[in-house]
């Protein structure tokens, strides 16, 4: 399926990412260990920590307990976005591409050509995005919208 991400990849990320952040904004305040979100996401450790330290960086993380590796949320609850998720997997794209990068210069070109096009294109999801915040996700959670049990009429 072809999203407005471009792929496959970029969208598993934003995806990813969004669980991550999600969860750090339901247990709001509360710290949220390495392997408490493992079993949220059925992920391996390995692979949700590069997003807790690019959420770190991005100052919407802070540690809480670097021995049992344990985070929690650096900002209001409700100050967290869909873009704040969508940076974090562009920061973590961004850094694998420069790694397998071969630095041939015809393909510097090209690569300057897509940057400036996937920059506008950028700019304009980030916009949008800012507009879904994520305390959306807890108000799901706590089961604010299951149904109340009908009591029964005692007369």
């Amino acid at each position: 399926m072809t999203h407005f991400l471009g792929g496959d990849v970029l969208y598993d990320r934003l995806s990813l990412a969004t669980e991550i952040l999600g969860r750090f904004v339901a247990c709001a305040p509360r710290p949220v260990t390495l392997a408490q979100l493992a079993e949220h996401t059925g992920r391996m450790p390995r692979d949700i920590a590069p997003f807790c330290t690019a959420m770190q960086r991005e100052a919407l993380l802070r540690v809480a307990d670097r021995r049992i590796r344990s985070w929690q949320l650096a900002c209001e609850p409700s100050a967290v976005t869909l873009e704040d998720a969508y940076r974090c997997a562009l920061a973590l794209r961004n850094r694998t591409r420069r790694a397998a990068s071969s630095g041939a210069a015809a393909q510097r070109d090209v690569d300057l050509l897509l940057m400036q096009a996937s920059m506008s294109v950028n700019q304009s999801v980030v916009r949008l995005l800012r507009q879904f915040t994520l305390d959306r996700l807890k108000v799901g959670a706590s089961g604010m919208f299951a149904a109340r049990p009908v009591q029964a009429s005692t007369g």
